[in-house]
């Protein structure tokens, strides 16, 4: 399980992004809190990238099957970070 966790991690913290800033963005529009929030939540979210892309790092793989693992995981957490990005940036410059 913790497997699956590790794996997925990157990708459950981009859906919480999307949803998040979708309320923030269907609740306060455009006013400056919206923005306010959405900063919050997406640094609050890349955040949550780091510490696992650190963790994963960290890890110490044994097994090939650990390795892959890892580099699938990683992978993963790059893709969240620039995908985080791509969605928070643009409510903050318009």
């Amino acid at each position: 399980m913790r497997t699956w966790a590790f794996l997925l991690g990157g990708l459950v913290i981009w859906a919480v992004h999307f949803f998040s800033l979708y309320i923030v963005a269907s609740i306060w529009l455009s006013s400056p809190l919206a923005r306010g929030l959405t900063l919050l939540v997406t640094l609050a979210c890349l955040g949550g990238v780091g510490v696992l892309m650190l963790r994963g790092y960290r890890h110490d793989a044994g097994t090939a099957m650990d390795r892959w693992v890892r580099s699938v995981a990683i992978v993963g957490l790059g893709l969240a970070g620039i995908a985080i990005l791509w969605q928070g940036l643009p409510a903050l410059l318009i």
